[in-house]
C-alpha cells in the first residue's frame, strides 16, 4: 500500500467559515506521515477581540491575544502550497473545512486552488457501524491515536491516521480504488467551481455485487439469475437482488446467454408446466434453452426459501 495525500484541519473563530483561527496540516508519503505542521491564522479582517465567540473559544481554546501578531490566512495558505503541491487533499468532514479553504481565500481575495480532496467522516459512515462518526469515535473505533480534539494539529494527524486504517481494512492500495469500492466520488475544487465527496447516486439500473466470500456450495453461487414477474409475500425485487448477491449469485436485470437461472415470480410452481402462460422473459429463457443454453427455471415459491 502506497499512499500519498494532505490531511487538514482549520478551527474558526466564530461560526463562519471565513474566520480560520488555525489549520493543521499533516503530509503523507508511501501511507507514512512525513511532516506535521500547526499554524495559528489572524483571521480575515479580524481587528480585535470582538471576532472571537466565547461558544468557539470554549471548544479549541483560542484567543484574539493568541493570534492578534499572527500572520493572516493568505500568507498562510501561500507558504503551504508548496508542501501540498498535487497531492489530494483528506479532512474529517471536508464539507466544513473545504468550505473555510473557499470562504477564506474569497474574504482575503484570493484565488481557489485546482484539487481534489475526500472526507473520512463520509468514508467511514459507509465502513464502521459506530452511535456517531464524529472524529473521537472513529479515532477510537480505529485505535487512532488523537492527542487532543480541537487542536488543527492533532486533528489533522488523526484524519491522516484514520484515512491509512480504513484503507488497510478495505485492502485497497490507493485511495483511488479505496473511493471506488465505497462508491464515493472524489471532491473538486478550481477557480469558481467545487463538487462534494459525496456517496454516487445510485442509478435504478445499478445492481448488487456478488459476495466474494459466500459459501460456493449454495445453489445461488455463481449462478446468473434473472427476475420475472412480482415475488411472493411482497418481497421487493431489490431485496430479492441483494440476497442473491450475498449467496454469491450474480443478479441480472435481463436475460442473456450467462443466463443459468430464471425466477418466475407470479406462478404457482403446480402450474409451472409445458404450454403455462409465459412472460416474455420466459419466453426468451426457453428459446434460449432450445439452443443449448443451461437455464433452469424456478417459481417464486420454490426460490424464496433459498434467500433464507
Amino acid at each position: 500500500m502506497s499512499i500519498d495525500f494532505v490531511a487538514i484541519d482549520f478551527e474558526t473563530a466564530n461560526s463562519f467559515r471565513w474566520s480560520p483561527c488555525a489549520i493543521g496540516i499533516s503530509i503523507v508519503r508511501d501511507s507514512k506521515v512525513v511532516e506535521q505542521i500547526t499554524q495559528l491564522i489572524c483571521p480575515p479582517n479580524a481587528t480585535d477581540a470582538d471576532c472571537f465567540d466565547d461558544f468557539n473559544i470554549s471548544i479549541h481554546g483560542i484567543t484574539w491575544e493568541m493570534v492578534k501578531d499572527q500572520p493572516k490566512f493568505l500568507d498562510v495558505w501561500n507558504s503551504l502550497i508548496p508542501k501540498i503541491g498535487s497531492l489530494p487533499l483528506v479532512a474529517h468532514n471536508a464539507a466544513f473545512d473545504i468550505g473555510v479553504l473557499r470562504e477564506s481565500l474569497d474574504e482575503e481575495g484570493g484565488e481557489w486552488p485546482t484539487l481534489t480532496y475526500t472526507c473520512t467522516l463520509v468514508t467511514s459512515r459507509r465502513i464502521l457501524d459506530l452511535p456517531s462518526y464524529s472524529l473521537p469515535f472513529v479515532a477510537d473505533a480505529l485505535k487512532v491515536e488523537l492527542k487532543k480534539h480541537h487542536d488543527a494539529g492533532s486533528d489533522a494527524k488523526a484524519c491522516a491516521d484514520i484515512l491509512l486504517k480504513l484503507c488497510k481494512k478495505t485492502s485497497s492500495s490507493t485511495i483511488d480504488s479505496f473511493l471506488e469500492s465505497l462508491n464515493v466520488r472524489w471532491g473538486h475544487l478550481s477557480e469558481g467551481n467545487w463538487r462534494g465527496s459525496t456517496v454516487r447516486p445510485k442509478s435504478p439500473h445499478d445492481l448488487p455485487e456478488p459476495r466474494t466470500d459466500a459459501d460456493k456450495n449454495h445453489f445461488l453461487f455463481g449462478k446468473h439469475i434473472a427476475l420475472t414477474g412480482a415475488l411472493p409475500s411482497g418481497i421487493l425485487r431489490s431485496k430479492a437482488q441483494e440476497r442473491i448477491a450475498y449467496f454469491g449469485g450474480i443478479p441480472q436485470g435481463g436475460i442473456n446467454k450467462e443466463t443459468s437461472l430464471l425466477v418466475v415470480g407470479d406462478i404457482d410452481p403446480h402450474r409451472l408446466a409445458p404450454g403455462s402462460e409465459m412472460s416474455a422473459k420466459m419466453k426468451r429463457a426457453i428459446e434460449l434453452q432450445a439452443k443449448g443454453q443451461t437455464i433452469e427455471i424456478i417459481s417464486g415459491f420454490d426460490f424464496i426459501p433459498l434467500l433464507e
